[in-house]
């Protein structure tokens, strides 16, 4: 904490607040569960995983090319049926089995009631010397939320809280699409719904609290002008936390003046059913004069 309290000495003191409140009240939010990094295995070339399949545990290949697998000795249960099989060689008819997995679980992420093809796959046990229990493909893949690190030879599995936060991130980034074009279109009512009631905003010359004093900044500075101001933002990096998500952004509001161009960290919280923004912090803006000579591309 005490290395914490001295960075935030270097914040202006309404955004120190803004961040001890939330350091604060992080043991209020839900736990976040650590990210899952599984290692991952050979089996000749392919990468291969552990996963666990009705409490047994047992050895998948991993391969974005197919579609998932069993291998009939492991999984002789199941119905006989003709089923059409994908994989990287195109798609062919084969006569195979369906078999019902109660569950399938890799690291902590289970899938229920996993209905796949069963078929004969001792010949890729043979060619990398171990026995293979079935394929890990694009579909199962997908729905785990995994992606592959070959270089560090691990599989990231989604987590119900990450997969949570990507729904607010989403959700923010919907809202703030909404903002971006109330700006465009100088309407002060629509940009101002925009603002959370107490927001702040912080660049190297200005200093503004409150929803009254945003709206009337840019409606002084950006607002009504011919031809009318245009604000591009992109956001990275973000960052949530209970009904919270930080983030870093870069902008351009290309204007009468001229094109501004900065970079900062904000932060959109919800309340309401709707996401507003609450605090914006520009630590780096230049503004390019539209008196000045634009360089030929």
């Amino acid at each position: 904490m005490a290395a914490t309290s001295l960075r935030l000495l270097f914040f202006p003191k309404p955004l120190r607040a803004a961040l001890m409140a939330l350091i604060f009240a992080a043991p209020l939010a839900p736990c976040v569960t650590s990210a899952q990094e599984l290692p991952l295995e050979r089996c000749d070339v392919l990468p291969m995983l552990k996963v666990e399949v009705a409490g047994i545990d047992q050895w998948f290949l991993v391969d974005t090319a197919a579609t998932s697998i069993l291998n009939l000795e492991s999984f002789a249960a199941g119905r006989a049926k003709d089923i059409r099989v994908t994989s990287w060689s195109g798609t062919l008819a084969t006569s195979a089995k369906e078999v019902t997995l109660p569950d399938l679980t890799v690291g902590r992420t289970s899938l229920l009631d996993v209905k796949l093809p069963a078929i004969d796959l001792s010949a890729i046990g043979k060619a990398c010397g171990r026995k293979i229990d079935g394929i890990l493909g694009v579909d199962l893949l997908g729905k785990l939320g995994a992606s592959i690190n070959l270089k560090d030879q691990t599989m990231h599995v989604a987590t119900s809280d990450e997969a949570h936060g990507e729904e607010m991130v989403a959700a923010m980034q919907h809202e703030m699409l909404r903002c971006v074009g109330a700006f465009n279109a100088s309407d002060e009512e629509k940009f101002g719904d925009c603002l959370d009631p107490k927001i702040v905003l912080f660049s190297a010359d200005t200093e503004l609290y409150g929803r009254e004093q945003v709206v009337g900044f840019f409606h002084k500075k950006y607002f009504h002008q011919q031809p009318p101001a245009k604000l591009e933002i992109l956001e990275r990096a973000f960052h949530p936390i209970g009904e919270a998500v930080w983030y870093e952004y870069e902008f351009t509001i290309d204007s009468a003046e001229g094109k501004l161009h900065g970079r900062g960290m904000a932060m959109c919280k919800r309340s309401d059913g709707r996401w507003r923004m609450a605090s914006m912090h520009h630590s780096i803006a230049e503004l390019e004069s539209a008196a000045a000579p634009r360089e030929k591309p």
